[in-house]
């Protein structure tokens, strides 16, 4: 299908995993939905990553213009060294929404390019961030109709597992994603991207 400069895209600027970082999120979402008995939309570890940020309705059109302004103002960024952290969730506590992995390494690295991304984000029109920046990748979502007794596992269960070991990941890459929703799930696609 060919598409109209006009047309709506919902788009968002992330980092893209590499595939040692893919793979030990899928063993450890392999050992989390042994122990987890359903109450949990688990993502395709093949789309997991690092969002920067979710720009929403798009112009197709725009897109190049998009990646265009990201590679001026990540020109000279030096990618930050990454690693994984651990499980937790989002809120923590008894009634978990998101289950993610958490990010360590050049934090502060990771919150530059976060300035720059945003900066230009709002450059080109969209509304700041409010809330502050929480690198993390969401490995599942819980289920709103989880039973309290699902949600005790889903809590205890990520509070003793840990992460399998991952070699660092030093960024290189800042991708422009469209995300198409679908019944089985969102499916991600390329729009462009910038090697820093």
């Amino acid at each position: 299908m060919v598409s109209d400069d006009r047309e709506k895209l919902r788009t968002f600027i992330a980092l893209p995993l590499p595939i040692n970082w893919t793979e030990a999120l899928t063993e450890a979402m392999d050992g989390l939905r042994r122990e987890i008995h359903g109450g949990v939309r688990w993502v395709n570890p093949s789309g997991i990553h690092l969002t920067l940020k979710f720009l929403g309705a798009t112009e197709a059109g725009m897109a190049p213009r998009i990646v265009s302004e990201l590679a001026v103002a990540l020109e000279g960024t030096k990618g930050p060294a990454l690693s994984l952290s651990r499980l937790g969730t989002f809120p923590a506590g008894r009634n978990p929404r998101v289950i993610w992995a958490g990010i360590d390494g050049s934090t502060d690295g990771l919150d530059e390019l976060f300035r720059r991304v945003e900066d230009t984000a709002t450059g080109l029109g969209w509304p700041g961030e409010r809330r502050p920046f929480r690198p993390h990748l969401t490995l599942g979502r819980v289920r709103e109709q989880a039973t309290a007794a699902q949600r005790r596992v889903i809590g205890e269960t990520i509070a003793n597992t840990s992460l399998p070991v991952a070699p660092v990941w030093r960024v290189d890459t800042v991708r422009l994603y469209r995300s198409e929703l679908t019944p089985q799930g969102a499916i991600y696609s390329s729009l462009g991207e910038v090697k820093i």
